[in-house]
């Protein structure tokens, strides 16, 4: 397989001109209106109210400037891949009663390389059938250096809506209930935002789950085991950068 990255730019993480912040990739949907436009307005909530502490990486903006590549699946997946190692911290957002499939194959690769991980769930649903009453899957529970996040985003709506209504004391002017519940949106993003935060703060914390011999070496093998060209992009020197940043922050 030809060497496709050094004809193409692709997205890089540069972590050097954000000394004091911590870059998280951010795994979820991106195939709609909704979740292209959830994922900014929850990246400018936490930029902003975490004080520039943690910045989100979001794939659905990395810069693609040629698509004309052979097997551009596996290079797209690959392009993922490489800001998600070079990440500081994952976000999964475990949304939806079926749980996106790319998603959990970037949780997979953040928990083999003990990356701190916080899931994210902002679904009212649950699932019932194991009566367990557990949101997701409980093979996808009770990984290290991971934190969850569960808001009822629905339930918080209806509360958060009404408080807005007594505010504007005339729920009959169209005008004010659509200030009304734009209100409520915009304080359900930077609920959401905030729990975020709280979660980030605490597990960069952690410690990995490999012993200190066994961190570099996870990172290692990681440049061949998607295959499809991925050591290609995730060059040796690459590697080498991304485990001085990765140190340099506590989070390798």
């Amino acid at each position: 397989m030809s060497n496709i990255y050094n004809q193409t730019q692709v997205a890089t993480v540069n972590s050097d001109d954000l000394p004091q912040s911590y870059l998280a990739y951010l795994a979820g949907g991106l195939f709609t209106q909704h979740d292209l436009g959830t994922n900014v307005a929850l990246k400018e909530a936490v930029w902003r109210l975490s004080k520039r502490r943690f910045v989100l990486l979001l794939p659905q903006s990395k810069e693609l400037r040629q698509l004309d590549v052979p097997d551009l699946p596996a290079y797209l997946r690959n392009v993922d891949l490489h800001l998600l190692v070079q990440a500081d911290i994952l976000i999964a957002r475990f949304d939806g009663t079926d749980i996106d499939s790319g998603t959990i194959v970037e949780f997979m690769v953040a928990k083999m390389l003990g990356k701190p991980t916080v899931i994210l769930r902002s679904d009212s649903r649950h699932l019932s059938s194991d009566g367990l009453d557990d949101p997701y899957n409980l093979m996808m529970k009770n990984w290290p250096r991971t934190i969850e996040v569960h808001i009822d985003s629905h339930l918080n709506y209806l509360k958060m809506l009404d408080e807005e209504k007594k505010i504007i004391h005339d729920i009959g002017s169209e005008k004010l209930m659509l200030e009304a519940e734009h209100a409520t949106i915009r304080r359900g993003i930077e609920t959401m935002a905030g729990r975020l935060i709280e979660a980030l703060n605490s597990v960069v914390t952690m410690e990995s789950p490999y012993p200190p011999e066994y961190r570099e070496l996870v990172y290692e093998a990681v440049r061949y085991a998607p295959g499809s060209g991925f050591d290609q992009l995730f060059t040796e020197q690459n590697l080498r950068e991304t485990l001085q940043k990765l140190t340099r922050r506590n989070t390798l």
